[in-house]
């Protein structure tokens, strides 16, 4: 659920800034068919780009990242401490209200797409199809504005002049040949699954603006066809409205739709505006996830074969990894949590020791007896590469001190949460938790 909220907030912003864009440079041009494509890209845009990782190259993170353990955020990894208050897990947390709330939402738009659907092949059935040409006619007894959906048109030829229902054919006739209802049932999709951002509604509006003009400017020919086909929109200003998924060709934009008739035609050096959105693509760019290429420098291309590695505690009796890296039952929890660590096992006062050459960056001074991580060093390798030991019980080096492989650097103890004397212990590569028995070879820990 997190990773949709974090999507949804991406793509919302990348809507924003294409729709601000249509607002301020393109929505009062006469170029509609350039802006339903637009739009229509708008669309695709905003569902792509934040799904696309980025990579850049940065070579100082590298070297500073993998020796920085988040330890709020890796707390699962750990043996958490239960109060008694706490014992008993929340079944319905915050994570289940947002998404019964989000599946409500989801349900009820997509509930009501499907009734507009139905109710329109209800119509379609249960009354009598006239064809000419590519359309199907469809008498309705209403008094409703003409609309369409794909070829079906709906109309009341009682309530039209033969002028009007000349001019309103070829609009409907516009509709289906642009494939405008296709459109529509994109938007009302996107509207269920999207039904909290209103910028897809502000979106869905300016689309069927869009068609409108579209298939206004392909019904107006010349002045004197501008005239008869503005006086027939305005003989059905106060028709009822029809469903959401057809296009009408009567609308509340219809005053809009006048104003558009009237203007002259838009240059086409116009279209050069749209160079202007290149800005607008690095400004959503910026809030994309990315990766860095770390550099190709001596300290990055150091080996990591096993043969470079030592395991932390010798081979001993009652020396055992109790539990590896990956999921892994808590022993606490009672349940699957990942463990971005091996855990070994052994007698409280064995000793600890440095797996390859390296320089003490952290040692925790000021733990917690009990809590969290207890007694911890961090080494940092060559090769981006740091290792952490926690759960001590003593220290036998210094912050800042050069360590060689194979050096004792503490004991083992129980000074964090535990559940016996053990050492937890993590390895990081380029700022990334990684297996420690892909350096290391822990088969004489294992147990028998």
């Amino acid at each position: 659920m997190t990773d949709f909220i974090l999507y949804s907030i991406k793509s919302g912003l990348c809507l924003a800034l294409f729709y601000g864009f249509y607002q301020l440079v393109l929505a009062k041009e006469t170029h509609v068919k350039r802006n339903r494509i637009y739009l229509l890209a708008a669309i695709l845009f905003s569902l792509v780009l934040p799904s696309i990782n980025f990579t850049i190259e940065h070579d100082k993170l590298a070297k500073v990242n993998q020796v920085v353990w988040e330890f709020e955020n890796s707390i699962e990894d750990q043996l958490l401490v239960v109060d008694s208050d706490s014992s008993q897990e929340t079944i319905f947390d915050s994570t289940f209200w947002m998404t019964l709330l989000y599946s409500l939402g989801v349900l009820t738009i997509l509930g009501r797409l499907i009734l507009n659907l139905v109710s329109i092949f209800k119509i379609i059935r249960a009354n009598e199809i006239k064809k000419e040409g590519d359309l199907n006619l469809i008498y309705l007894e209403q008094a409703l504005s003409p609309y369409s959906f794909f070829n079906y048109v709906f109309l009341n030829p009682s309530i039209l002049s033969k002028t009007e229902n000349k001019q309103i054919l070829l609009h409907e006739s516009i509709h289906s040949k642009q494939l405008h209802s296709i459109d529509l049932l994109i938007i009302e999709l996107l509207k269920a699954i999207f039904w909290f951002n209103p910028i897809i509604y502000l979106l869905k509006n300016a689309l069927v603006e869009v068609h409108e003009y579209c298939a206004d400017q392909a019904c107006v020919i010349d002045d004197t066809n501008k005239i008869g086909y503005q006086q027939c929109l305005l003989q059905h200003i106060e028709s009822k409205m029809n469903f959401n998924l057809t296009s009408a060709f009567k609308s509340s934009l219809t005053l809009k739709r006048i104003k558009m008739i009237k203007k002259s035609n838009t240059s086409v050096w116009a279209h050069l505006k749209l160079i202007l959105i290149f800005p607008v693509l690095i400004v959503s760019m910026l809030s994309f996830d990315y990766s860095e290429i770390k550099a190709d420098d001596s300290e990055t291309n150091v080996s990591t074969s096993k043969a470079i590695f030592s395991s932390p505690i010798k081979p001993a009796e009652k020396v055992w990894i109790s539990s590896p890296y990956g999921y892994r039952m808590h022993p606490i929890k009672k349940k699957k949590l990942y463990h971005a660590a091996v855990d070994i096992a052994a007698p409280k006062g064995t000793p600890i020791y440095a797996i390859a050459d390296g320089l003490v960056k952290k040692l925790q001074a000021n733990h917690v007896e009990g809590k969290a991580y207890g007694r911890f060093i961090i080494i940092q390798h060559e090769g981006n590469i740091a290792s952490l030991y926690s759960q001590m019980d003593a220290y036998s080096v210094e912050l800042g001190e050069k360590v060689h492989k194979g050096d004792v650097i503490g004991f083992v103890g129980t000074s964090g949460v535990s559940t016996g004397p053990h050492l937890h212990f993590e390895i990081k590569k380029n700022g990334e938790n990684i297996n420690p028995a892909d350096l290391i070879d822990f088969t004489s820990l294992k147990r028998k």
